[in-house]
């Protein structure tokens, strides 16, 4: 199995990036090196821009760091897919995970190559065929006509409430991304003894992705990990954690009717609005334990 990016090192080529103000961004030709800065441009995970700051009374004019987005489009055995608006890193992790929580593979083995072309952005990924290959498309329109809905299996699984505020505070400030720009949702992944990954992008069900898709391309079994949320859950990500196997599923935000009824029916553990030492239990309480 192959795993390649095209630009060599993605964090290392970000951050030789030029950091260009909005004049750049304007000017519709280019010289050869004005282009080049474009594209390096394009690769980063955040810019700065001039704004106006008001404050009570006071205003001025400063530099303020704003979230990148990145369009990737996804060509699956050689045709078009969808495409992601992303974050410009973990983009394998990202196509990975997306596969596997959107029911196209089943596991890592089922991955034949997976290629990211930065200067066309493009990710060009290659898997096993499969009967569910050929309704991948509708799969992208409609998760509840297509999904195929199934139990999480008893398990073991429990955390302590004292875990999960601890994990949850770990998830939300260790990101420097989210810290210089406030733009960006982070979902950690969690085995009851250490935190595995923590993965961030603008879009909530992207970073849910990247971290399912970096346990996936590293053979790490999910059937028995927690999975920790910034952003609200929705019933796509239910169904991504039920796709991927997860029985306990956190968010710091609330989760909608549907997600909870999903939850329940798949026995999954939803608990939400965790913030301080506080939370709401939605479902399967019995897999948190009180100290």
């Amino acid at each position: 199995m192959k795993y390649k990016i095209c630009v060599t090192n993605n964090i290392e080529f970000i951050e030789k990036g030029i950091v260009m103000e909005n004049k750049y961004a304007k000017e519709a030709q280019q010289e050869s090196t004005e282009k080049e800065r474009l594209v390096n441009y394009e690769y980063k995970t955040n810019f700065k821009f001039e704004v106006v700051k008001v404050d009570k009374k006071e205003h001025s004019n400063e530099l303020e760091t704003i979230i990148g987005e990145f369009p990737l489009a996804l060509v699956l055995n050689g045709e078009y897919s969808n495409t992601f608006l992303c974050t410009p890193e973990n983009l394998e992790q990202l196509v990975a995970g997306f596969l596997m929580t959107k029911g196209v593979i089943k596991s890592k083995d089922n991955i034949k190559s997976i290629e990211v072309d930065f200067d066309n952005r493009v990710a060009h990924a290659t898997i096993e065929k499969n009967e569910d290959l050929d309704k991948g498309k509708r799969f992208y329109l409609n998760d509840l006509d297509y999904v195929d809905l199934k139990h999480i299996e008893k398990t073991e699984t429990t955390i302590k409430v004292s875990d999960i505020y601890e994990v949850m505070k770990e998830n939300l400030t260790s990101s420097e991304l989210f810290k210089n720009t406030g733009g960006v949702h982070s979902v950690a992944i969690y085995d009851n003894e250490k935190l595995i990954t923590i993965r961030e992008d603008v879009a909530r069900h992207n970073a849910m992705d990247k971290s399912i898709g970096y346990c996936l391309l590293n053979n790490i079994d999910l059937k028995d990990k927690i999975i920790f949320v910034s952003g609200r859950i929705s019933c796509e990500m239910i169904l991504k954690a039920a796709k991927a196997g997860i029985p306990i599923v956190i968010s710091k935000s609330a989760p909608t009717n549907l997600s909870r009824e999903i939850a329940q029916k798949l026995n999954i553990t939803l608990a939400g609005f965790v913030r301080g030492e506080r939370m709401n239990i939605y479902t399967e309480p019995q897999r948190i334990i009180f100290e």
